[in-house]
């Protein structure tokens, strides 16, 4: 087993939801209990944090990709020093300096696994609210302007591989469409049973590496509601993952898979009533540790 580096990435600038950056230090004692490993902590001050005034449209464009930079080199080092880095959030846009650097260190040979209730693919262009967290894989794909600019290499769409979405705009749906890029919706993950899921993403892997980035708003709001942004949205009437079954991917992803990397992001402590959802998601990374073990 890898040594494990825990990456606190405290970031909210690409949501700015109060809390969004407060997981890490609300959860870094479970973290050293559970992965009994080493942990970082990226710098997430910014001199100037309120830029609005750069962009009409997209907000905090220069805090969230400066704080992704810090990350892409902790989390490049990790990588270089042979562990393996798990970088807990903080909003998504976080993703965007973890799956850089793993895409450099490894040249490009990289799958991305996306368990999330949203596709989090839309670019500068057609984001309509310009928060980042809903544009990172875009970011790693390489098709937003130079402002985004980040690492060498790029995603390839046909790495890209969707798990347990429920939510997202006509101009993300068609883009996924239009680059074939796998997706399983929530309905279809229930319907078809996790493990078959998982199996075809393995069966379909051509990647060496793999890169799991996991967003626990992809969990069903009745047993895990603590997290940035709850879903609701027109196009998909869907009801998200159970516990069961993110862990259950969880494993199975990580004991037949290589792994070299993973995300674990969106949840908001200020939302944690009586600490349900931070017991929850305590199991949730007992599971990976047993996984990785």
């Amino acid at each position: 087993m890898k040594k494990i580096d825990v990456i606190g990435m405290p970031m909210k600038y690409g949501c700015y939801v109060e809390g969004a950056d407060l997981a890490f230090s609300y959860m870094k004692d479970s973290y050293k209990n559970i992965f009994n490993s080493n942990i970082y902590e990226v710098d997430n001050s910014f001199y100037n944090p309120i830029i609005h005034k750069n962009d009409n449209k997209i907000k905090y464009i220069e805090p969230v990709m400066e704080i992704n930079k810090r990350l892409y080199d902790i989390e490049f080092k990790s990588l270089s020093d042979g562990n393996l880095p798990i970088m807990v959030g903080g909003d998504h846009s976080s993703a965007i300096g973890s799956i850089s650097a793993c895409l450099d260190y490894y040249k490009g040979d990289v799958s991305v696994i996306w368990i999330d209730a949203h596709t989090d693919i839309h670019n500068e262009k057609t984001s309509p609210s310009g928060n980042i967290h809903g544009m990172p894989l875009s970011v790693c794909i390489g098709r937003c302007d130079q402002r985004f600019d980040i690492g060498s290499y790029k995603l390839d769409p046909s790495n890209l591989f969707y798990i347990g979405i429920r939510s997202f705009e006509i101009e993300e749906i068609n883009y996924v469409h239009e680059n074939n890029i796998t997706c399983y919706m929530d309905f279809q993950v229930i319907e078809r049973k996790i493990n078959n899921i998982v199996k075809e993403i393995i069966k379909n892997i051509k990647t060496k590496y793999v890169h799991i980035s996991f967003d626990l708003d992809c969990i069903r709001e009745d047993e895990f509601n603590a997290v940035n942004v709850c879903v609701n949205n027109e196009y998909v009437d869907g009801v998200g993952l159970s516990i069961k079954t993110v862990k259950k991917a969880l494993n199975m992803l990580i004991t037949n898979l290589n792994v070299c990397s993973m995300d674990i992001v969106e949840y908001n402590p200020l939302l944690d009533v009586d600490n349900k959802c931070k017991k929850k998601y305590e199991e949730i990374l007992l599971e990976i540790k047993n996984s990785l073990e």
